[in-house]
């Protein structure tokens, strides 16, 4: 993800972020003026955001001050201006307990805030790192305005304000949140990295003029699906200004692409992943140490394979311990580039003209990309692809509306390219919930009753590849654990260094994500729909979201030579440069889905809609009586089935 959060505590102000971050994560010597510090590291100094500013008495742009930080962040949550207020008060005749609570904006609490930070994809901040001025102008442009969109998003769609017993009653806050950003230029490493904090306070005001305070359990539950927005409207602004496009780059086998600029050297994005190599090795020994680990009696303390929960915690632990210390000298942001600049030349590996004409290089990818791929776009298909990934992705397959928006976002960069339509989110989320999602909430709260915690299922099933992954078989109590067998150690490989070894894993479940996209998608494969004036199939869906070496035309065929090419059809999709494309890493479709392979997916599928009865059995009256609507009806309705399948009643053919 490119957007990271934490929470803040009272005591983390003093400690942490007015010592370091409001820095640039460099030093801040003692007695020295947060300005002063500011302008020594060479960072801009904070600005404040948010619609909620005006009932503070600030304005958005405004200077984050030191000691409006202490008091809304590191005082349990008081008034920025609180010292003045107090003073104010206590010059009126206020008792010192009086003047106190005046200051205060609602109750005392500790956590104050959470630290998101923003950063976009590496290949959008080498351009900004290597690029010209206008180059470097037009991404921050488009980083500050994606922030600003994030956090409207928060506002209007996200935030809650919890109040009454238990905090059983929650509503919007009308005015709006607060927040400050700070800007920050490279990392620990020393590599480029453009990235910014954002502390979101959790004070917030009611209708009633009562402060209270944000649920902070709603942002962490969103926060993929804000990293998806910001990434989609990072790389559309700076696709559109600058003339590029994006492409789908794996960078770990078995786990979800990213969209990188296309053009932009992977060996360049290597040379900053300096901290990625150092959490990678100190990942595999830990690893190592999970799996052989047992208690006083000789047992295995953890489960004998690493799963993705596990290894989650694991890869949090490694980037602890391999945090490089704070950095030395500050340098200004023009001696950063240009020493940037000299650095990737030498060790990258990458030619010294690609790197000082990066954008030239990505202009021509992205010319090559648009005049070969039409990023097109259907409705009706993109909800089967987001809903089938959340299905499988999501142990036991059940999700909420936000983990289907979060994917939505994901489809809808990975289809158009650098392009964006703003609302489309919403249909694709819309449709799939109506067409293919089985709402199985059964709340007992107020809080199972608001939308954005409705419970869904996938209305197909797939019994081949399982929503919930298989536990691994329970260790033999006769069988000794690896750490005490006995026996004395297996020699290590020659070469081979500790953590090096294979450590068993729970295989990661994107690429069975998008064979059960692969499955559905092939039902409707000899369907054509239209979509914005313009036919096409499914395989037209697939080819717009690749490469433009992937588009293999139809072999030549000289008895039909002279036909003309049907409409909707563009080629089929070439299994040889999807193998070989797979080894090179950059493309999300390299699966082998042979003939053979799609004949026995769709057997599977048909074997487990007889099963599905006993599933759905305790849904079947209300979904009979609630027929799903279409998000869109002229993409829709070519795709309704001609008799209802397995899952619409105990009646229904088979």
């Amino acid at each position: 993800m490119t957007v990271d959060i934490r929470v803040i505590r009272a005591g983390q102000i003093h400690r942490y972020y007015l010592r370091e971050t409001v820095v640039g994560d460099g030093h801040r010597p003692a007695r020295t003026p947060l300005r002063v510090a500011q302008e020594q590291a060479g960072v801009p100094v904070g600005r404040w955001m948010g619609r909620g500013l005006a009932a503070l008495g600030l304005a958005p742009g405004e200077e984050v001050t030191e000691s409006q930080l202490r008091n809304f962040f590191g005082e349990r949550g008081r008034h920025p201006y609180a010292d003045r207020i107090e003073a104010d008060r206590l010059a009126q005749g206020a008792s010192p307990a009086e003047a106190h609570r005046a200051g205060a904006l609602g109750r005392q609490v500790m956590v104050t805030g959470v630290d998101f930070v923003f950063r976009p994809q590496p290949s959008i901040y080498l351009l900004w790192a290597f690029g010209d001025e206008e180059t470097r102008r037009v991404i921050e442009a488009a980083h500050e305005r994606a922030i600003v969109r994030v956090l409207e998003w928060i506002e209007d769609e996200v935030a809650v304000i919890r109040y009454g017993k238990d905090g059983n009653y929650r509503v919007r806050p009308p005015g709006g949140l607060v927040a400050a950003r700070f800007r920050h230029y490279e990392a620990r490493s020393g590599r480029p990295l453009l990235h910014d904090h954002v502390l979101l306070s959790v004070k917030g005001q009611r209708l009633d003029g009562k402060w209270g305070s944000i649920h902070t359990t709603v942002l962490h539950e969103n926060t993929v699906a804000a990293s998806a927005l910001y990434n989609e409207l990072v790389a559309a602004e700076v696709c559109e200004e600058l003339g590029l496009a994006t492409e789908p780059r794996t960078v770990t086998e078995g786990r979800r692409p990213v969209m990188e600029i296309a053009g932009v050297p992977h060996g360049l994005i290597r040379w900053t992943a300096q901290r990625s190599d150092q959490i990678a090795a100190c990942l595999s020994e830990l690893e190592h140490e999970y799996v052989t680990a047992v208690d006083d009696d000789g047992e295995p303390r953890f489960l004998p394979v690493v799963s993705e929960r596990a290894r989650a915690k694991l890869e949090r632990i490694a980037a602890r311990k391999t945090r490089p210390p704070r950095k030395g000298k500050a340098r200004s942001l023009g001696q950063l580039r240009a020493d940037w600049t000299a650095s990737a030349i030498r060790t990258s590996g990458v030619p010294a003209d690609v790197i000082s004409s990066l954008l030239e290089y990505a202009r021509a990818a992205a010319a090559a990309i648009r005049a070969r791929v039409v990023a097109v776009l259907d409705i009706a298909l993109a909800a089967v692809d987001v809903t089938a990934t959340v299905f499988v992705m999501n142990n036991g397959g059940r999700f909420h509306r936000r983990h289907l928006l979060a994917e939505a976002r994901r489809h809808l960069a990975l289809v158009l390219r650098g392009r964006r339509h703003p609302g489309l989110d919403d249909q694709v989320v819309a449709t799939a919930i109506t067409a293919h999602c089985l709402d199985i909430s059964e709340p007992t709260t107020v809080r199972g009753l608001e939308a954005g915690y409705r419970l869904y299922t996938a209305r197909w099933a797939l019994s081949d590849l399982p929503a919930r992954r298989r536990p691994p078989a329970a260790p033999d109590p006769e069988r000794r654990s690896p750490a005490d067998s006995g026996e004395p150690p297996a020699p290590r490989p020659p070469g081979q260094d500790a953590g090096e070894w294979e450590i068993p894993r729970v295989p990661l479940q994107y690429d069975r994500a998008v064979l059960a996209g692969a499955v559905v998608r092939e039902q409707l494969r000899t369907t054509t729909i239209v979509v914005w004036g313009c036919a096409y199939d499914v395989v037209v869906h697939q080819q717009a979201a690749m490469p433009e070496q992937l588009l293999a035309p139809d072999p030549a065929d000289p008895e039909h030579d002279d036909q003309e090419q049907k409409p909707g059809r563009r080629g089929a999709l070439d299994l040889a440069a999807l193998r070989a494309l797979r080894d090179s890493r950059t493309d999300v479709e390299a699966l082998d889905l042979t003939a053979e392979r799609l004949r026995h997916l769709q057997d599977a599928f048909t074997a487990a809609a007889d099963r599905a009865h006993t599933t759905m059995g305790r849904y079947t009256r209300r979904d009979d009586a609630e027929t799903p609507q279409p998000g869109r009806r002229d993409d829709q309705q070519a795709h309704r089935p001609q008799e209802p399948g397995p899952h619409r009643g105990r009646d229904a053919g088979h």
